[in-house]
């Protein structure tokens, strides 16, 4: 877990790129459905993710998706793409093109500037 407070929790997808899904802790089925507030703050905190990953993994391209047709609940898809990644310029669900050859830094200092980003801009942590 990266973040969660009372309305969003933030957490990893395993992948060969960064990934990061951010989902609320309400089980909407649609954003539509999501209170305004709610809906300005997972827009607000995939801005966070995104200029993130940008700084620090220098990503060929961002990526955001929201399906939920296996997840039927609303979550954010945010992935820092890479040419020499699997799959690129494919959607990571799509057909893989090659072994990757991405070479990333370390999560974990990247998950704790994320994580402080989010704090500042969001509040405390949930317990």
């Amino acid at each position: 877990m990266i973040y969660e407070d009372a309305d969003i929790y933030l957490e990893w997808e395993e992948s060969e790129i960064p990934w990061i899904k951010i989902f609320t802790q309400s089980p909407y089925k649609e954003i539509t459905e999501c209170p305004d507030a709610l809906r300005a703050k997972l827009w607000k905190a995939y801005e966070i993710v995104e200029e993130a990953m940008i700084e620090y993994f220098r990503p060929d391209k961002m990526n955001m998706a929201s399906f939920g047709n296996y997840v039927p609940r609303v979550h954010i898809h945010a992935m820092a793409r890479f040419k020499e990644d699997s799959f690129f310029p494919e959607p990571m669900w799509g057909t893989k093109q090659r072994e990757g050859r991405v070479q990333l830094p370390d999560f974990e200092p990247f998950e704790t500037m994320l994580s402080q980003r989010l704090h500042e801009q969001f509040g405390e942590k949930k317990d």
